[in-house]
């Protein structure tokens, strides 16, 4: 069975593609993390197939989670989503 591990700080967010993930209980374990450290010692003490991470959240944002597994995970497939909207000064 594939290891997903989903790090964000939202927890209805994260309930949310626990959700949308049920549908495919039988192929998916799901792991969640709130923040990127948090991600860290999941990534040290188990296997994990896929990565979905924010970009902001507290403690160690989806950034520098991604400059870790750069060097740590390099062959791991990562998804990375954010709710931030960058709009130009009008």
């Amino acid at each position: 069975m594939k290891q997903v591990l989903i790090v964000d700080d939202e927890k209805n967010l994260l309930a949310s593609l626990r959700e949308g993930f049920s549908d495919h209980a039988g192929e998916f374990a799901l792991v969640t993390a709130e923040n990127g450290a948090k991600a860290t010692v999941i990534l040290k003490s188990m296997p994990i197939d896929l990565v979905i991470t924010d970009l902001r959240m507290p403690v160690m944002d989806g950034f520098e989670l991604l400059a870790y597994m750069s060097k740590y995970h390099p062959e791991l497939p990562t998804i990375v989503m954010t709710a931030h909207i960058n709009t130009p000064d009008i």
